[in-house]
């Protein structure tokens, strides 16, 4: 990533995460920096909703490297299951992606809506909590797979994230680190894709 696009990102990432702690419609989000791309995602419940009956929510995530962007918006409704101990939530809808490539040997816009699906799982763990989450997306074949263990009583977790698009897949290994503010974390990690390594820095804010 070059000095522009680093400080564009970074001016981009400072401006919209303070806003989460006060905004009243966003529930989570996330903004990572690496050398070679960065990507900032919000989400937010519509209305309000319980463990039997979870609200839906709004998504919309955009990632731009040194040759391209991409970005994406949609709207998921969810069910939950009926478990004694642990949570699982189903989720299905829609959304709209877009991607653009300005590498000079591969120019290409394409743009299209897409059907989403989801399930999360989340509950108690022998020595702490975790959460997983899986999502696919009919958009260039897309799906994520993301994991995040919370040891009781640390401020770190270990997090994993595998993701997969038409020509393009990477896996992350990181930790969130508890920042003293309630809500508000710092990730640090590597990523791996295509070829390429590099370490990312995240903040996060988690209303849920």
């Amino acid at each position: 990533m070059n000095a522009h696009l680093r400080r564009d990102a970074t001016l981009m990432a400072l401006a919209i995460l303070p806003a989460a702690g006060n905004a009243q419609w966003l529930d989570y989000a996330q903004a990572d920096i690496s050398s070679s791309a960065t990507t900032i995602v919000l989400v937010g419940a519509v209305g309000t909703g319980d463990d039997a009956s979870p609200a839906p929510i709004i998504s919309a995530s955009y990632t731009r490297w040194s040759s391209g962007e991409a970005g994406g918006a949609g709207f998921v409704y969810r069910w939950a299951l009926p478990l004694q101990t642990q949570h699982w939530l189903l989720g299905a809808g829609v959304g709209v992606n877009a991607n653009r490539s300005w590498a000079p040997a591969d120019e290409q816009r394409d743009s299209a809506l897409a059907l989403w699906l989801q399930s999360e799982w989340f509950g108690a763990a022998p020595g702490g909590s975790y959460y997983a989450l899986a999502k696919a997306s009919s958009y260039r074949e897309t799906w994520l797979a993301t994991a995040q263990f919370s040891p009781t009583d640390l401020p770190v977790s270990a997090e994993w994230t595998r993701y997969h698009e038409h020509g393009y897949q990477a896996t992350s290994i990181g930790v969130r680190v508890a920042t003293g503010v309630a809500r508000w974390f710092v990730r640090l990690g590597v990523t791996s894709g295509n070829g390429e390594t590099s370490p990312y820095i995240g903040v996060v804010y988690n209303g849920f």
